[in-house]
């Protein structure tokens, strides 16, 4: 059975991970927030002779090798032997969308544009002409829908063609000024025949097939090709070419950066391809999401509604959790108590029913509590709901030298610290990081929910238990500022990094995805 490898790239929020969930029955985890996916995950499936690995790369705007996410996805899509890329977009933010997918093009690697969310574009009265926007690209393009599962046969078919046939995607057109300054120094390189550059070619990555993707690298002041090319003896006649046709760049278009320069005729094909293949078939209302925000997002109430509803989680966790928790305290002593009368030797008996039934009764007698409280953070996460919190607490977290996005890794510390330290990654700035990284341990994670909820039950009634457990976690998190504010001021003092995170459509999130993550953090 021939295998087929696939590369699911995307920008943050547009379904890869549930998409991939839904054609493989995989369960990557989903989340309805920017940063979820920080590592590659792989999932397969068999169709029709051919077993198809796809892999889930960190979600990235473009591949420009600015944050980590996209340092990962440029690498392995430049380095790495695959097939096809599966190109991920959401059908109801199709410009943005396209800005990564007209960069992906020039990797010169078979590629599938899969429009997804395609049932929010018919809510919005959005109707994309799938043909009109493939032929632009050069790509197969298909709609579809992970909630409702449209098309995925259909998608599965398409990789299978795209990765078997000879096609690749066409040559795209830069602007007048541009395409003409890669033109020349294209010829510049190829008069030249140096023997560098052409080593370099003959290398097989994916990014450097010919002269001209080398004069578009250079051009992009490229770091990677720049050191592969600095010490050789050829760079000074090449560098200087290339400066002068970079110069010419700034004077025709008026910008003082290349990369810039690039940057915005990307911008302007992926605007003229979106303008080409979609339009509006009625006039755009307000949507749900922006109904729900004035009330979430608002100045006063925003901040207030996130402490109500976390007191509320807590009131929960307790009073829901004292049911089940008596339940399972009654059935071990139970055991317990049937395990001494029917065993003979009463050492034995002792160990088994006072030692291992006693101790494993104690530690699952906790366990409704725990997963109460990571069903109520696994739902505000998948539902779009913490995005909003990291926007609401960023101008507070900032008077502590905190970053906004620090409140996701915070957030996740009060389930589990690992995870929390691992999504700390998702901070682009070295200092933010890290001070996010030492503030973790003062969030009281799941594992130490045992012992306050040990503690608290032994010397407060169960009406108070919530408040007071409630308290400890506030309690806990205003230590950690007060903390992060001295660190800000001594060890990691700089400036801070400008607060800028997508706001993800509120959804209905999956039963059954919620219901795995449970059982996996059971």
């Amino acid at each position: 059975m021939k295998t087929i490898t696939i590369v699911c790239v995307g920008q943050p929020n547009v379904g890869k991970s549930s998409l991939i969930n839904k054609i493989c029955g995989a369960h990557l985890k989903v989340g309805n927030f920017t940063g979820v996916t920080i590592e590659k995950h792989e999932a397969q499936i068999e169709h029709k002779g051919y077993m198809l690995k796809i892999i889930d790369l960190p979600g990235t705007y473009s591949l420009n090798d600015y944050s980590f996410e996209e340092r990962v996805t440029r690498q392995f899509l430049e380095n790495e032997k695959y097939d096809v890329i599966l190109n991920v977009a959401d059908s109801t933010n199709l410009e943005r969308c396209l800005f990564l997918s007209t960069q992906l093009l020039e990797l010169h690697t078979p590629m599938c544009l899969a429009l997804n969310m395609s049932d929010e574009a018919k809510k919005e009265g959005i109707h994309i002409d799938t043909q009109i926007l493939g032929s632009i690209l050069g790509v197969e393009c298909v709609s579809v829908s992970a909630f409702y599962g449209e098309n995925m046969d259909m998608l599965l078919d398409t990789l299978i063609k795209v990765a078997t046939q000879d096609s690749k995607s066409n040559k795209r057109v830069y602007a007048d000024f541009l395409e003409n300054e890669i033109l020349a120094l294209e010829d510049f390189l190829s008069q030249k025949h140096y023997d560098e550059v052409e080593q370099l070619i003959k290398q097989g990555r994916k990014d450097i097939q010919n002269m001209r993707d080398v004069a578009i690298k250079l051009l992009k002041q490229d770091n990677a090709l720049s050191k592969a090319l600095h010490d050789k003896g050829c760079w000074g006649e090449i560098s200087a070419f290339a400066q002068k046709c970079i110069n010419k760049l700034y004077t025709q278009s008026g910008e003082k950066n290349v990369r810039d320069i690039f940057n915005n005729d990307v911008l302007g094909f992926a605007k003229g391809a979106s303008m080409e293949s979609s339009h509006l078939s009625a006039e755009k209302r307000v949507s749900l999401t922006q109904r729900i925000d004035d009330i979430l997002l608002n100045k006063y109430l925003g901040i207030p509604i996130f402490l109500l509803l976390m007191w509320a989680l807590f009131q929960l966790t307790f009073y829901l959790g004292e049911f089940p928790k008596e339940w399972i305290e009654d059935s071990m002593q139970m055991f317990g108590e049937w395990v001494e009368e029917h065993l003979p030797y009463e050492f034995l008996a002792s160990l088994l029913s006072g030692g291992v039934i006693a101790g494993v009764g104690a530690v699952l007698s906790f366990l409704p509590h725990i997963l109460i409280l990571f069903f109520g953070i696994v739902l505000l996460e998948s539902t779009g709901y913490m995005a909003r919190v990291a926007f609401l607490l960023d101008g507070f977290f900032h008077k502590f030298g905190l970053h906004g996005k620090s409140f996701i890794p915070l957030v996740t510390g009060f389930g589990c610290s690992v995870p929390a330290f691992m999504s700390a990654r998702m901070l682009k700035n070295r200092n933010d990081r890290m001070l996010t990284l030492f503030i973790i341990n003062f969030m009281s994670c799941g594992a130490r929910l045992p012992v306050y909820t040990l503690f608290i039950g032994a010397f407060f009634a169960p009406q108070v238990a919530g408040n007071v457990l409630y308290g400890v976690y506030i309690f806990g998190a205003l230590v950690g500022l007060c903390m992060a504010k001295i660190l800000k001021l001594t060890a990691f003092s700089g400036d801070d990094e400008p607060f800028v995170m997508e706001m993800p459509k509120y959804r209905l999130p999956s039963a059954r995805l919620v219901a795995f993550g449970i059982w996996h953090k059971a």
